[in-house]
């Protein structure tokens, strides 16, 4: 995820052996205690990125929390939604801020497609049966998209700059994501606790056997809650086809860390899944700055397997989505 973090050359490394991993969290300690000006800048770029890692969870942990699913096509739909958003800036001038509730609208359909299809008929089959389904939908989806669009990196063509506060650099690109981040989050929370098919989905997420039992369709709620998570992922891929060129296979990393935020947040847990992806974007880019190579996201995994062994419910596990 460097493209957040450009303008923050990352720490040379003089040491060798133990201290190339001991130097630079002396160092970071050494410019907390000095009120390093850098320090506000990588704040303001991991909650940045944290924001557009949360975004990429909510339909996730939606599908996981109401369905027990384990959805690996969520980050192929990331991916339609992305997609989506330049394929009407760009044929049709829309604007790619409207473009994002059209990517939402096309992935809720392409979710409901592929529940009734692949994900309905192994509803009750071992877990292994489901994720098995959803990594065979990912793989035809992506090759359509690399078939259709050719492998090679889109744009969309939208120049919104930067702004500064303080001294602190902020692209409107990630600032936006952030924005459509915590509206999403609050709009989803408002439609689950204030309507009358969002306490039907919480409920069916409670306890399915009860909800059949009072009379709620759960097939009905299995397939609108698989589309909801799909349109999620519609909104998180336009949301980051704002700022960043894409691929057909740019939703991998995005997955890969998406499922460790809704792991750290606890499932089903909206505001668990918005605070795990700001930890993990704090992670990634102070990380990024002050360690070598890849030993950032070795981090996130080191915290993924801590969360399973020292608190497995995560987070936010039990509380309310």
């Amino acid at each position: 995820m460097g493209h957040l973090v450009t303008s923050v050359a990352p720490l040379p490394l003089q040491g060798g052996g133990l201290g190339r991993f001991i130097d630079p969290f002396a160092q970071f300690l050494t410019d907390i205690t000095t009120l390093e000006p850098v320090l506000l800048q990588l704040l303001a770029f991991g909650l940045l990125l944290g924001g557009v890692y949360a975004l990429t969870a909510l339909g996730l942990t939606m599908i996981f929390g109401v369905m027990d699913v384990i959805n690996f096509a969520h980050g192929v739909f990331l991916v339609v939604g992305m997609y989506s958003v330049w394929l009407v800036s760009e044929t049709a001038g829309i604007s790619p801020f409207i473009g994002i509730p059209i990517a939402a609208a096309v992935l809720f359909v392409l979710g409901v497609v592929v529940h009734i299809l692949t994900v309905e008929p192994i509803i009750e089959a071992p877990q292994q049966n489901q994720l098995i389904a959803t990594l065979g939908v990912l793989f035809i989806v992506q090759s359509a998209i690399e078939i259709v669009f050719t492998p090679d990196p889109q744009q969309v063509e939208l120049s919104l700059g930067s702004v500064q506060f303080g001294g602190v650099f902020i692209p409107l690109g990630q600032f936006y994501a952030l924005l459509i981040a915590l509206g999403t989050m609050l709009a989803v929370r408002a439609f689950l606790n204030r309507t009358d098919l969002g306490r039907k989905i919480r409920g069916t997420a409670d306890n399915r056997d009860g909800a059949r039992y009072v009379g709620i369709n759960v097939r009905r709620i299995n397939y609108l809650t698989f589309g909801i998570g799909a349109a999620l992922a519609g909104v998180a891929g336009g949301s980051i086809a704002l700022f960043q060129r894409f691929d057909p296979f740019t939703g991998e990393t995005y997955l890969i860390n998406a499922f460790v935020i809704v792991i750290l947040g606890g499932l089903g847990s909206f505001p668990g899944a918005f605070v795990g992806g700001l930890i993990v974007g704090l992670i990634q880019v102070f990380g990024g700055y002050y360690l070598p190579g890849t030993t950032a996201q070795v981090l996130i995994f080191l915290l993924f397997i801590g969360t399973l062994l020292v608190k497995p419910e995560g987070l936010f596990g039990g509380a309310e989505a």
